[in-house]
């Protein structure tokens, strides 16, 4: 299944605002997003999937489009973490290759999981016709299970019928949201998750200092020696995943953490994963990570996973171990 993939961008920043406008009025106008464009904030932890939260509130925001009645069985929902990106969250939505998702019969929402964000990322999000979750509490790995308890909630699943993709990735601009089509491509093939690496594709000039390459590569051979698979960039920040996949999951990171939570969660429950080289650009806006801190607590992490493991055997999946072994040979 051909979905038109668009590789090597050239263009990463924002563009001028009359040009933005331009964009705007020619793709949203005939491919709208089909998201509820409303704002959901979170409420008091637990009772999730991952422990996260369920809404308290859902505010209809300006710019917003209603789902439709009748869904197609297939959708897509692209996850973009965000903290303080009014710089870059706009021209990574305008990125979403909405036609071609269209034209292969998907559904695309797009969902700004926020981290209560003080500037215009909300207004930015909303104004492109994407939803807002307004997560409680801090860290990506907080936003993102709330996220995920929300839309995958039996009781609440946001108007998304059906089965449904998730596609993960920053909204500062590094990660190539033309490259989605690939992620979904690489699912319908038969991977239950797809990784982004970095070190296989492009990184820009600037993009990557030495010290987190090293810091990268240092944690990706620790995570390869741990649950023997060979991962070559498990701190990547771009991820698809199959909704009953990730269902699978346990959870429980709360920051910069969560991309070895999600490696160690696939290597548990013998998801069939792979990687796909990905473009990687400089960042636009003020980096929020810390290295040496964030790569003790990725390594944290990554122990704590491998040595409380559950046993496979209670996941009542006969062929979990055999799915490993195929996504190690490839």
């Amino acid at each position: 299944m051909a979905l038109g993939i668009t590789k090597g961008v050239k263009d990463r920043r924002p563009k001028a605002t009359s040009v933005r406008a331009r964009v705007r009025r020619t793709l949203f106008e005939h491919v709208p997003m089909t998201g509820s464009g409303a704002t959901i904030r979170a409420g008091p932890d637990g009772g999730g999937i991952f422990g996260g939260s369920l809404p308290l509130s859902n505010e209809s925001g300006p710019g917003g489009h209603s789902a439709p009645q009748a869904l197609r069985a297939r959708n897509i929902v692209v996850l973009l973490p965000a903290l303080n990106e009014e710089r870059a969250v706009g021209a990574v939505i305008e990125r979403i290759p909405m036609e071609d998702l269209r034209r292969s019969g998907y559904n695309t929402y797009v969902w700004v999981v926020d981290g209560q964000s003080v500037d215009a990322t909300l207004e930015v999000a909303k104004d492109r016709g994407a939803s807002v979750y307004v997560q409680s509490g801090e860290g990506k790995g907080n936003g993102v299970r709330q996220a995920l308890d929300l839309l995958m909630s039996d009781r609440n699943r946001q108007h998304i019928e059906g089965p449904k993709i998730y596609v993960m990735l920053d909204a500062d601009g590094t990660y190539p949201p033309e490259q989605i089509p690939e992620f979904v491509e690489a699912l319908e093939s038969g991977c239950d998750v797809v990784a982004g690496s970095r070190l296989r594709g492009r990184v820009e000039d600037g993009a990557l200092t030495s010290l987190n390459r090293l810091g990268n590569q240092v944690l990706s051979g620790f995570a390869r020696f741990l649950f023997r698979f060979p991962i070559s960039d498990v701190c990547t920040g771009m991820w698809a995943f199959r909704e009953d996949a990730l269902q699978r999951f346990r959870l429980d990171a709360e920051s910069f953490d969560l991309e070895a939570d999600l490696f160690a969660s696939a290597c548990e429950t013998g998801a069939h994963l792979t990687e796909l080289p990905v473009d990687y650009a400089c960042r636009i806006g003020k980096a929020k990570l810390v290295p040496i801190r964030t790569g003790i607590l990725i390594a944290w992490r990554l122990l704590m996973r491998r040595l409380n493991q559950r046993d496979m055997r209670d996941l009542q999946r006969p062929s979990a171990m055999s799915q490993v072994g195929r996504a190690a040979e490839q």
